[in-house]
């Protein structure tokens, strides 16, 4: 099944000649993404439209988490080259989490497909883990087998595991790793399952909640090329709260370098994860958090 374009909910911010406490981003234009954002979490879709494409489509948000390096936060780093894929998570009521990977203070949101601005590239998204698939250690560029169970850790479709159930099952049956023994969903485009494999890995989270609310799913995308900055999807450039003003820094220089890179201005938002099933995800604008 290919994905197209359904919608041109275009939301990117360009930079503007009214400036108001120091920002060129608008309170009007922060309030918008706000709204979107929230709207986005609270879906709980299983497909998307008639033709059954899957829920991240166009429900729920995917981030990346990141810290600053000396090079733009955009590009690909040695680790995702090394190990041919990127890493994201999903978020959405139905499958929150508390933390980032690696406890990164900051990171960036991209848009769904489905209300992707049309001059950005479609990201291809490969896999699903239910929690961190331990991808660097994978073959399949993250989503095969896993070195230390080179037997035991392939898709779940090369094993015959195509349920929630059976997925739990198998993430429990080893006394090692839980983390590199488990499977990936395949949620490749043109897969004819692609949108029930994800159901699927959601509804595993669900099984594991104990454990999935305390690490993070993780949904590897293929490479992009280095320096297409405003050809990327990115809606919005985060910070979680409780990062004190680390995470805020980081997210103002993310901002600040793609603002003068790409001359598209990105708004800074902060992300608050829940720290238990019963809260919720919130997302917060503040034009005097704008570095631009």
């Amino acid at each position: 099944m290919k994905h197209t374009k359904k919608l041109l909910f275009v939301t990117t911010l360009l930079a503007s000649n009214i400036a108001f406490a120091g920002s060129i981003i608008s309170q009007e234009q922060g309030d918008g993404l706000i709204q979107a954002l929230t709207k986005d979490y609270n879906q709980s879709d299983s497909s998307c439209g008639g033709d059954g494409s899957p829920s991240f489509l166009c429900t729920g948000i995917m981030l990346h988490g990141s810290r600053p390096t000396k090079d733009h936060v955009w590009n690909p780093t040695k680790a995702e080259k090394k190990s041919d894929g990127i890493s994201f998570s999903y978020l959405r009521h139905d499958s929150k989490y508390s933390e980032l990977a690696y406890r990164f203070d900051s990171g960036y949101i991209v848009y769904q497909i489905f209300g992707s601005p049309s001059d950005k590239i479609d990201l291809e998204y490969n896999c699903f883990f239910p929690v961190d698939g331990s991808t660097d250690g994978r073959e399949f560029a993250g989503c095969g087998a896993h070195e230390n169970y080179p037997s035991e850790s392939g898709s779940c479709e090369s094993q015959g595991i195509h349920t929630a159930y059976e997925w739990k099952q198998h993430y429990q049956s080893t006394s090692g790793s839980k983390s590199e023994h488990q499977c990936s969903f395949d949620v490749r485009d043109g897969s004819s399952s692609t949108s029930y494999n994800f159901a699927q890995g959601l509804a595993a989270m669900k099984l594991i909640s104990d454990e999935s609310m305390h690490i993070q799913n993780e949904v590897r995308a293929s490479l992009w090329q280095d320096d297409i900055g405003d050809e990327l999807p990115i809606q919005a450039f985060f910070y979680l709260e409780g990062s004190k003003s680390v995470g805020l820094e980081e997210a103002q220089d993310y901002q600040s370098d793609y603002y003068k890179t790409t001359g598209i201005a990105i708004p800074v938002i902060k992300l608050t994860l829940p720290n238990k099933s019963s809260e919720d995800a919130k997302f917060k604008f503040s034009r005097k958090e704008q570095a631009i």
